[in-house]
């Protein structure tokens, strides 16, 4: 498992965030997608961990 995946199942966030690698960035950026089908307080929280975390290497996505 990457650190990534381990990342999402640490904070209990592997059943709505997905990770990927950004293809489009060759600056070792991660691209975490969270499906909006989760509360908004959810997603808040994902989007707080995942900047805490990552910070300025993240790029978030909201699907």
């Amino acid at each position: 498992m990457t650190t990534e995946q381990n990342f999402l199942i640490t904070y209990g966030l592997h059943n709505f965030v997905s990770h990927a690698p950004d293809p489009a960035s060759m600056s070792g950026r991660n691209a975490f997608v969270i499906h909006r089908r989760e509360g908004a307080d959810m997603v808040r929280h994902a989007t707080s961990l995942i900047e805490g975390s990552y910070g300025d290497r993240a790029d978030i996505r909201l699907i």
